[in-house]
Order: C-alpha cells, then structure tokens, then sequence
C-alpha cells in the first residue's frame, strides 16, 4: 500500500514501532503528551524533525529508517514488520472463484457532492488520475462531455474497462481545462489484520495493551 493511504494507518504502525522498541513501555500517546508539554505549554511551533526526535526519545532508539521509507519517501508500507509487535499480520485474500485475482477498472480518484459540485477529495500517488494530472480540489464538470454528478460518474466508470479512454472537464482555481485520462486496473483483493499462531508473551502483552484490555 503506497504512502498515499490515510494518515491513521500510518500513525498505528509508528505507535507499533514505539511499543516493539521500548518493549512495550512507551507508545504514540507518550509521544503526544510530550508534544503537548513541551511545545504547546510553552506557546511554540515543532517541526517534522523534533516530531521524529519525539518518536525517537519514546522509542529509546532511531527510528530513521522507518520516517525515511515511509514519512519522508513513498516507500510500500510494510504492515507485518509492526504488526509483529502486537502478534498480528495482514492477511489478503483474492476475491476470485478461479483463485486468481479479479481485476476492477481503476481511476484512483475519491470525489464528494457539495453543494451539487463533484469534487475530488483524494488522488492516489501512482494512480491514473495522479499521474495525468487530477488533483484534490478539482471540480470534475463532466465526464466525456456529459455533465456529472456522484452517482452519474462513479457509473460510467465501473462501466469502463482497463485501458479506456475518458475525457474529464474540471475546474481548477476557476480555470476551465480538460484532462485525458487512461484508465488502469487493480486487483479485488480484500485485506484482514488475524493473529499470529504462535504469538509469544511479549507479543500478546503489547496486543492488550495496544486495545487498552490491561495486562491480565
């Protein structure tokens, strides 16, 4: 999953690392009371490194190849590795009767009505839309030259196929342009966190922990 997924996921993986490297002792919510006292206290700004210091104080050691992969470059996230910590994986499955994965036409752009506007909320780095050109906070008029609302343009997408052409008409800072777009695809896979088989102590005193289920 790129960096470009929301910024919850990324903070419950940097909460992980923390607990993994204090064994347990210090997590993401430390890190936030030390924000609060020592920079909101005292009426002053912190900046992305002193948030990484903060992480790396808690953590009792550098934490320079997770913010570097992840935080600052757009490294594929790699769910296991923190999830270990709690006795936790990912586990995908293929949404396919043949056991091969199920292909879905994909432009990569989340949209919202308002105030009977169509407008793009989110564009996924790497995906169609990023890579020709739609961005957060277009107006998407219309969609090969019909006007569009919600429902009328998440139809005619899922009416499309990998490879298709579709022309969007947007409004950007009150400049009207048109984008061509060519669709892609992407697997229907679908995503659980299960537990490990054999989880260990350690692990499975973090997993309590991480869910505020106590020690016991």
């Amino acid at each position: 999953m790129p960096l470009s997924c929301p910024a919850p996921i990324l903070g419950l993986l940097l909460d992980l690392e923390i607990r993994k490297a204090s064994s347990d002792t210090k997590s993401l919510d430390d890190v936030l009371r030390y924000l609060y006292s020592e920079f909101y206290k005292k009426d002053r700004n912190y900046s992305p490194a002193d948030f990484q210091k903060a992480c790396e104080t808690m953590a009792g050691t550098s934490l320079e190849s997770f913010f570097s992969k992840y935080v600052r470059a757009k490294d594929e996230l790699d769910f296991n590795a923190s999830l270990a910590a709690a006795g936790l994986k990912l586990e995908t499955t293929i949404n396919g009767a043949d056991g091969k994965p199920v292909q879905r036409v994909f432009l990569g752009a989340d949209t919202q009505d308002v105030d009977g506007k169509l407008i793009v909320r989110r564009v996924l780095a790497g995906s169609p839309a990023y890579e020709q050109g739609l961005n957060s906070g277009d107006q998407i008029v219309a969609l090969n030259n019909m006007r569009a609302d919600k429902r009328f343009f998440e139809a005619r997408i899922g009416e499309k196929k990998s490879g298709d052409l579709i022309n969007l008409t947007i409004f950007r800072a009150d400049d009207l342009s048109t984008i061509l777009i060519k669709l892609g695809s992407r697997s229907d896979t679908a995503y659980r966190i299960v537990p490990l088989p054999n989880a260990t102590p350690a692990q499975k005193s973090v997993y309590r922990a991480w869910l505020g289920l106590g020690t016991n």
